[in-house]
């Protein structure tokens, strides 16, 4: 089979509006020709259609699989701040009942440098009605909006089902045809000249032996 680039003898600098290919084969009888590249023209375009789905499908279970890894992370580090910040009003909690802060400091006109790190404004009964709220999450994507959106991405990729679809990847302008002639006798001539040839050495060949050892000749 042939491949011819039709867009080979334009310039380079000579813009093309599509690229498109020649294909052309040889066989003993044209309608084989014309069989064999209609085949060929056939398994190509299923072979396309094939990988193409593959690849898909290959794609999505990798961005399945990066969602899944990257959801679990974000859970473990959403954990681990939900632990520390219990952690941290624990310490709050006991600060605040040393100070005797019991109300928060804003409802009785107190004024109270709050530590950033434990902060007591809310007094024990707000710090401790806090912690019960902290420590009562099951699920650390339920007060993090971003968590719950990357759960959501997971939960319809893995939905996500990649079926078996027929589409046209690429068109043929013509339909494989008859040739409209033969091959050139070109390879004949070359294989009756070599003949010629080799029989002509041949001859030669055997007029030198002759010729060289006298002695075979014929009395």
């Amino acid at each position: 089979m042939k491949a011819v680039d039709d867009n080979a003898s334009k310039k380079k600098d000579e813009p093309s509006l599509y690229t498109s290919w020649t294909l052309s084969f040889t066989a003993p009888t044209s309608k084989e020709a014309q069989t064999v590249l209609s085949g060929i023209s056939i398994i190509s375009l299923r072979w396309v259609v094939k990988e193409s789905i593959e690849n898909v499908r290959n794609k999505l279970e990798i961005k399945t699989q990066f969602e899944k890894e990257k959801l679990a992370q974000d859970r473990i580090k959403t954990k681990n701040q939900l632990d520390a910040n219990i952690q941290r009003l624990n310490y709050s909690l006991d600060i605040a009942n040393a100070a005797g802060i019991k109300k928060p400091v804003y409802s009785n006109g107190q004024a109270v440098k709050d530590d950033p790190d434990f902060s007591i404004s809310l007094g024990a009964d707000g710090i401790e009605r806090k912690l019960e709220i902290e420590k009562a999450v099951t699920d650390v994507a339920e007060l993090n909006g971003e968590l719950r959106n990357r759960q959501y991405l997971v939960e319809q990729l893995t939905k996500a089902n990649i079926n078996d679809v027929n589409f046209t990847p690429f068109k043929y302008q013509l339909s494989p045809s008859l040739p409209v002639k033969k091959d050139g006798p070109g390879k004949a001539i070359i294989v009756i000249l070599s003949a010629l040839i080799g029989g002509w050495w041949l001859v030669v060949a055997c007029y030198c032996a002759m010729r060289w050892h006298p002695e075979n000749r014929m009395p």
